[in-house]
C-alpha cells in the first residue's frame, strides 16, 4: 500500500512538471513571436520614414533652386538628408530636373 501512494505522488509530480515545463514553452513562443512582430513593425516604419524624409529634401532643394536634385549624396551634403547607408538603400532616379524622381527605400539583408 505504501509503494502504490509513493508511486502516485511521482507520476502526480511529474506530470505537474511537464504541465509547467508546456506552459514556459507556450509563453516563451509567444514571447519570440511579439518581439518579432514588433521589430518588424519597426523595420518598415524607419524605412518609410526615411523615404518620407528623402522626399521633402528633393521637394525642397526643388523650392529652393528650382530643380531636383540629381542624386541622394546631393540631399546628404546640401540638405542635412542622413539615414544608415549600412542598414538602408536608397533607389533615387531622375527623369528630369524638373520632375520628381523615383525614391524607394529597401532594407539592407
Amino acid at each position: 500500500m505504501e509503494k502504490s501512494k509513493r508511486e502516485k505522488i511521482i507520476r502526480s509530480r511529474r506530470w505537474e512538471l511537464i504541465r509547467q515545463l508546456a506552459v514556459f514553452l507556450v509563453v516563451m513562443g509567444l514571447m519570440i513571436f511579439v518581439v518579432t512582430y514588433v521589430n518588424k513593425v519597426y523595420s518598415e516604419q524607419s524605412r518609410l520614414i526615411i523615404k518620407q524624409n528623402a522626399t521633402r529634401a528633393a521637394v525642397e532643394c526643388y523650392s529652393v533652386e528650382g530643380l531636383y536634385p540629381p542624386n541622394i549624396e546631393y540631399l546628404e551634403q546640401n540638405y542635412s538628408f542622413t539615414y544608415n547607408s549600412d542598414k538602408y538603400f536608397i533607389f533615387y532616379e531622375t527623369f528630369a530636373s524638373n520632375v520628381m524622381p523615383t525614391i524607394e527605400v529597401y532594407e539592407r539583408k
